[in-house]
């Protein structure tokens, strides 16, 4: 058996990194003891690490979640050379992802696949820490942000075929996301908009209105397998593969639940860094186009509309209760993109807004702000 690493400067380099991270002091929530690290990675059996013993360790915070976890990339120095992971430290034990990847990985999932997700590694345990493999590709994310429209046509094929083919062949895990859980959710917003704009409740109780009347016209529904944030920012196209990641979220839902939440991801994308939510509406198109025609379930476009209009409701919170500046602009835009998306309406364009939230007049040029 090696002998433990010694906990010194030599042997471990913690180097924190607030891009992107202004809370970087959250991560004193979920330590990570980089010379503890080196020891369980030395404990490993030689079929998850092949690769002799760690000599030196470096660790980099990439994100700090408010969940919390944190993610960052490892850097494991031994004889035979230098090998990059990437990390995940959870407050709680989730040891579960791990064994979901390893289910997928199993399943048809793996690095020689076209269609795959990283490497589980090992889950250690003692120090809550989940190690995978660190994939070198291109993000799906600045794709749709800076590509032209071939490109983004191309990439949205990509993420369609590999949505249709883990809805075919993963096997189900975790909890059951049903309808009455976005019903849920949605009424919660809808509450909250009201109570902090009088003007807007009765666009938000007629919202409610439709969204209890579309959920209980979708009787049962097909589950399979989800990721629960299936979105452009989560996927990776590496060399003859395109790679998923991010599986903390995993459950069973209805086929159109993933399918709803990148088009909507797609459509805020498209507002923040386009000027214009229907910026993408080509490239969603495509994305569907494929998915169906990859074998997505064929239920999926009757019940679209229902999760779409929920995802539209999802997030803004904190600066809706705080009453932000520009709160209520975005909040109408949720209101009325739910609402459009419910009644079937054609894609019309609203207007911009500028840095500071408001309204803005979209030959001015300026920008959106980050929703």
């Amino acid at each position: 058996m090696s002998e433990p690493i010694p906990s010194s400067a030599d042997s471990v380099l913690l180097i924190p990194t607030t891009a992107g991270d202004p809370d970087i002091s959250a991560l004193a929530a979920v330590p990570v003891d980089g010379a503890a690290l080196a020891n369980q990675i030395c404990l490993l059996p030689a079929s998850q690490w092949p690769w002799g013993v760690p000599q030196q360790v470096q660790i980099q915070v990439l994100r700090v979640h408010p969940e919390p976890h944190c993610t960052f990339e490892i850097v494991v120095g031994t004889q035979s050379g230098c090998r990059r992971l990437i990390g995940k430290v959870y407050a709680t034990d989730h040891e579960d992802v791990y064994r979901v990847m390893e289910r997928l990985r199993r399943a048809g999932f793996g690095p020689e696949a076209e269609f795959s997700i990283p490497v589980p590694l090992a889950y250690l345990p003692s120090l809550r820490v989940l190690l995978q493999e660190r994939i070198e590709g291109t993000s799906v994310e600045d794709i749709f942000k800076h590509g032209d429209g071939l490109e983004c046509a191309a990439a949205a094929e990509r993420c369609g075929r590999w949505l249709a083919r883990f809805q075919t062949l993963a096997p189900p895990s975790g909890r059951i996301s049903g309808i009455d859980r976005f019903l849920r959710s949605a009424e919660r917003k809808c509450r909250l908009i009201s109570e902090r704009d009088a003007l807007l409740a009765a666009k938000s109780e007629r919202l409610l209105e439709r969204l209890r009347a579309a959920a209980l016209s979708l009787g049962a529904f097909p589950a399979c397998a989800g990721h629960g944030d299936y979105c452009e920012h989560q996927i990776i196209f590496a060399k003859g593969r395109t790679a998923v990641f991010d599986w903390d979220l995993y459950d069973i839902a209805d086929p159109a639940r993933d399918v709803a939440q990148f088009i909507v991801s797609l459509e805020r994308l498209a507002m923040r860094h386009l000027g214009s939510i229907r910026a993408l509406d080509g490239a969603a198109e495509v994305f569907l186009r494929t998915y169906l025609g990859a074998g997505g379930h064929p239920r999926v476009p009757a019940t679209l509309p229902f999760y779409k209009a929920v995802f539209w409701l999802k997030g803004r919170k904190k600066a809706i209760q705080t009453r932000a500046p520009g709160w209520r602009e975005r909040a109408e835009i949720m209101l009325e993109e739910s609402l459009r998306n419910l009644a079937g309406r054609p894609n019309v364009v609203p207007p911009a807004l500028g840095p500071d939230g408001r309204r803005r007049n979209r030959d001015s040029g300026v920008g959106v702000d980050r929703w």
